[in-house]
């Protein structure tokens, strides 16, 4: 018997298995179909020194709808597609800082990207509705090119007119 077996056996108990390596965090491709398409708004979000590189890509089988003036990612038919960007995120804070940015109204969920046109499939995560697909939302798409015209919306508007989420 092992030095730490009979300390456990004199106690009258045996000493619970030492907790494993906490898993390192793994660098995760995220896709945004919103808002966070635009580099100045991302890069605000994640506070970042320079401009995130996004790349093209599309989800399968989710569709838009709106919520005010902020869009909301839904389960679709299989066949529908959902253009925007896709971005890797190095850093487990900047994953948390978009979490708190999307508030609880979206709920982080894995999902399949395509890059590009026929570009290859990659794993990676993106924001959904978080209630129920027709609760608070209308019909809609978000016309990334109009919001852009328009001027960046300030990160505190969302909160502040549309509450906690």
């Amino acid at each position: 018997m092992d030095e730490k077996s009979r300390r456990a056996a004199q106690s009258g108990g045996t000493h619970p298995p030492a907790p494993a390596d906490p898993t390192p965090w793994k660098a995760v491709h995220y896709f945004f179909y919103g808002s966070l398409m635009d580099e100045g708004q991302l890069a605000s979000v994640l506070n970042l020194d320079s401009p995130p590189a996004l790349r093209p890509a599309s989800v399968v089988g989710y569709s838009i709808k709106m919520w005010g003036p902020f869009p909301a990612l839904i389960e679709a038919p299989t066949g529908n597609v959902v253009s925007g960007v896709v971005y890797e995120v190095q850093e487990g804070v900047h994953e948390e800082w978009l979490v708190n940015h999307e508030t609880n109204a979206y709920r982080c969920t894995r999902c399949d990207i395509k890059l590009g046109e026929g570009g290859e499939m990659i794993s990676g995560k993106t924001f959904v509705w978080a209630d129920e697909p027709d609760e608070g939302l209308s019909e809609g798409s978000f016309d990334f090119e109009a919001w852009k015209k328009a001027g960046l919306v300030p990160l505190d508007w969302e909160l502040t007119a549309w509450g906690s989420h």
